[in-house]
């Protein structure tokens, strides 16, 4: 009996330092942000017309580290896509070699949300592979302050020079399913984890106090 509470102790003690690590990592350098996007179906090549149509909705989940790559410049942000996943009415798509978040501050080009998934791994589509996905949004320059990553972004409607997505298909630049994005919403994870912890440091108690009943 006496391994078994010292085990529930243990677990207590590595759910405690799980939790403070948790609190204590700045999200500069270890932090991640979880971005959830819709999006409506407007174009489609005819060599794709057998997968995809009009009539299909997009949507997707990307997972993105808030560490700045080029940092000090302060005018455009990049940051790395971990997890990523992709459906386009009954098509799915993964994470593929690499993927990044950029956020542009003021001119040129003004202010601008734009994600790139190079070779994401997807079913192929009348022999051609999927070879990247893109979002683009671009509006004034009031959008953004600075190149951090926006916990909370946008409105879609604030970008009203450039919305489009597309998913292209084989080489070049005109095999692809496109359309418009229709909202972009993000939920910090690193709260999750707390969550977490929590629960576990909760589940350890009541185990610890189940041993003392039976004692």
């Amino acid at each position: 009996m006496n391994h078994v509470r010292e085990l529930f102790l243990k677990l207590g003690f590595t759910a405690s330092m799980v939790l403070w690590a948790s609190i204590a990592v700045t999200p500069a350098t270890a932090a991640v942000i979880q971005y959830s996007f819709t999006g409506t179906v407007d174009k489609v090549n005819p060599l794709l017309s057998s997968t995809f149509s009009t009539s299909q909705p997009m949507s997707g989940l990307m997972t993105v580290n808030t560490l700045d790559t080029i940092v000090p410049d302060t005018s455009i942000g990049n940051y790395a896509i971990t997890p990523f996943s992709l459906n386009i009415g009954g098509y799915t798509a993964t994470m593929g070699i690499s993927g990044q978040v950029e956020i542009k501050n003021g001119l040129p080009g003004l202010d601008g949300f734009n994600v790139a998934v190079n070779a994401p791994n997807g079913l192929n589509v009348n022999f051609l592979a999927p070879r990247i996905f893109l979002i683009q949004l671009s509006g004034p320059a009031s959008i953004f302050s600075n190149d951090v990553l926006p916990t909370t972004p946008p409105s879609v409607s604030a970008f009203s020079n450039v919305n489009d997505w597309r998913l292209v298909f084989g080489p070049g630049l005109g095999v692809a399913v496109s359309g418009t994005v229709t909202n972009l919403t993000a939920v910090p994870l690193p709260t999750a984890v707390i969550l977490f912890g929590a629960g576990l440091i909760s589940l350890v108690g009541l185990g610890a106090g189940g041993l003392r009943n039976l004692r």
